[in-house]
């Protein structure tokens, strides 16, 4: 695996909200108006699918505004100040997306990658990072492509905490912590694939094939070196 960062020069940061949503895009453009930039310090919880994400983010307001002109719209969710540096401020964010043309974005970026750091947003640059194989690394960068201009491309040795379930995707990491509840890593296995599949609500392959790729990023992470 490896981590790629992306520069892209986005085409519309209003990421083509329709015409006919005046209260979606005016809520978006009233906080863009005011903000900078957006960094994102920590993910804490990440569900593009379900469209929630809580994240600790720095954002540095424009000349003349002010922490108290940092309400998050209520349609993407809410935002607490935590600390105060001059124009930049530490946020804690809990978006709950529940527009179908937004939530429908948030789940172009469900990829069987890792999103981490740096993550960075303002009207003309946004940086992308993430970790994966060749194959999804590539379906992120051709995703990115659609939203703007791809600037710079670059890839580093991917490297995680000393957890090593932290190299897995919240998928993978679900699935193979109730793999080990259930008993299908036991012998004899109390529970098979079929079975494993039904008990999390997805398909039989899904579910053999995000095992598959848990357990090789395991099997990697534990065995570097060797």
């Amino acid at each position: 695996m490896r981590k790629m960062i992306l520069e892209v020069r986005p085409k519309d940061p209003l990421m083509g909200m329709p015409a006919d949503a005046p209260d979606l895009n005016r809520a978006v453009k009233e906080f863009l108006d005011r903000v900078e930039s957006v960094k994102m310090i920590e993910f804490l919880k990440v569900d593009f699918s379900c469209g929630e994400e809580t994240v600790v983010a720095e954002i540095t307001v424009k000349e003349g505004y002010t922490a108290s002109d940092l309400e998050l719209p209520e349609i993407l969710g809410s935002l607490e100040v935590l600390k105060a540096d001059g124009r930049t401020y530490t946020c804690f964010l809990r978006c709950v997306v529940r527009d179908e043309f937004l939530l429908e974005k948030m789940r172009e970026f469900d990829m069987d990658v890792i999103w981490t750091s740096p993550l960075y947003k303002s009207r003309d640059l946004h940086v992308y990072a993430c970790i994966g194989d060749a194959e999804d690394l590539n379906k992120v960068l051709r995703l990115m492509s659609t939203y703007g201009e791809v600037q710079n491309v670059i890839f580093e040795e991917a490297t995680f905490s000393n957890d090593p379930l932290s190299g897995l995707t919240r998928r993978q990491r679900d699935l193979l912590l109730a793999a080990k509840q259930y008993g299908y890593y036991e012998y004899p296995r109390r529970i098979n694939s079929q079975q494993l599949a039904e008990k999390v609500g997805i398909s039989k392959a899904t579910a053999i094939e995000h095992l598959r790729k848990a357990e090789a990023r395991l099997i990697s992470t534990l065995l570097a070196g060797y």
